[in-house]
């Protein structure tokens, strides 16, 4: 990793209230990887396995839908936000969508292999901040639904 993984990993709400000694953990067990991609390339597409997600460090991303009205939506993300939690919660699903890179972007990798080597209570927050991320996805999701009734 070009940047320092310690403080990459404290930015990002997957390992919120993480200590260093944890997220040294985090780094051991899971061996988090920087991907860059360049504009118009894919992270991952509608069908793909789910088994991994990554922590933004820069970029715009899109994710392309089956709307013909409005096929691509722009997603807002700042250091440290997670996309692709899917590969975690639920490893082996299929993707619903495909994300596509709007211009250069760099993402810290994270599979959900090693997960199992945390410490227990590595393993509980870990858990906690992905149910946490998850149920911000269910509200947002629930919050644009309303508006279309």
């Amino acid at each position: 990793m070009s940047h320092n993984p310690i403080s990459v990993l404290e930015q990002s709400e997957l390992f919120a209230g993480f200590t260093e000694e944890q997220l040294e953990q985090v780094i051991l067990h899971l061996q988090p990887k920087t991907v860059t991609l360049k504009s118009g390339e894919r992270l991952y597409k509608r069908g793909d396995s789910a088994d991994r997600c990554w922590i933004i460090l820069s970029g715009d991303l899109a994710a392309k839908r089956a709307s013909l009205r409005s096929p691509l939506r722009h997603m807002v993300y700042h250091i440290g936000s997670v996309t692709g939690i899917q590969g975690l919660a639920d490893p082996g699903s299929q993707r619903a969508i495909s994300m596509i890179c709007e211009k250069r972007s760099e993402l810290i990798e994270i599979t959900r292999e090693g997960i199992d080597r945390l410490d227990a209570e590595a393993q509980i927050l870990l858990w906690k901040n992905v149910a946490r991320l998850l149920m911000r996805q269910l509200s947002i999701c629930l919050y644009q639904e309303s508006f279309q009734d």
